[in-house]
C-alpha cells in the first residue's frame, strides 16, 4: 500500500514539473518586460541626476512601475482564460512572483519616500528579494540554471551594498539585461519550442 502510494506521489511531482513547463512562456514574456522597464527607469534616473534635472525624480518610477503592473495585471487575465485550468506549478511560480513583486514596489515607493531605506540601496535590496524569487522558480522548473541566476543576483547585491553610489544605477541594470531580459528571452523561445513539438 505504501508502494503504491509513494508512486502516486511521483506522478503527481512529474505532473507538477511537466506542467510547470507549459508557464515559461508567460514568465519569459513577464521577465523580459519587467527587465526593460526597470533598465529604463534606471537609465532615465542615472541621466536625471547627472544633468540634475531632480524636479520630478521619482515620476518616471511611478509611470513606468505602473505600466509595468497594468501590464501584468492584463496579461494574466488574458492567460488565465485561455489556460482555464491554472496549473499547480503555475500557481506557485504566479504567488512567488507576485509577492516578489509587492515586496519590492513597497521597498522602492514606501521605504525611499518614509526614509527607511535610502536610495542607494534600494537596488542592493530589490536583487536580493530577485534572488529568492529566482532560486524558488528554477526549483519549480526543475532548472538547475535558473536557480544559479540567484547567485548573480545575490553576488550584485554584496557589490552594491559594499560600493554605493552613481555605480548602482549601472550595476544594476547590467544585472537586468544579463540576469533577467537575456534569460526572458531564452525561457520565450524554449517555451515556443515546446508548443512546437
Amino acid at each position: 500500500m505504501d508502494e503504491k502510494k509513494a508512486l502516486e506521489e511521483l506522478s503527481y511531482i512529474k505532473q507538477v514539473m511537466h506542467d510547470s513547463r507549459r508557464t515559461i512562456v508567460d514568465n519569459g514574456i513577464s521577465y523580459i518586460m519587467w527587465g526593460v522597464i526597470i533598465v529604463l527607469a534606471l537609465m532615465s534616473s542615472y541621466f536625471m541626476i547627472v544633468n540634475n534635472i531632480e524636479d520630478n525624480y521619482g515620476l518616471n518610477w511611478i509611470i513606468l512601475i505602473a505600466i509595468g503592473w497594468i501590464f501584468s495585471m492584463v496579461w494574466a487575465k488574458k492567460n488565465r482564460k485561455r489556460h482555464k485550468s491554472s496549473t499547480f506549478a503555475g500557481k506557485i511560480l504566479a504567488a512567488v512572483w507576485f509577492s516578489s513583486g509587492i515586496a519590492m514596489t513597497i521597498i522602492g515607493f514606501i521605504g525611499t519616500t518614509s526614509g527607511g531605506v535610502k536610495g542607494v540601496f534600494v537596488s542592493p535590496v530589490i536583487s536580493v528579494i530577485l534572488g529568492i524569487a529566482y532560486f524558488v522558480s528554477g526549483f519549480v522548473y526543475g532548472s538547475k540554471w535558473i536557480s544559479m541566476l540567484s547567485i548573480g543576483w545575490w553576488a550584485g547585491a554584496t557589490l552594491m551594498f559594499y560600493w554605493p553610489g552613481m555605480q548602482v544605477f549601472w550595476i544594476m541594470s547590467l544585472m537586468m539585461i544579463f540576469f533577467q531580459i537575456i534569460p526572458g528571452v531564452y525561457l520565450y523561445q524554449q517555451a515556443k519550442k515546446e508548443i512546437v513539438q
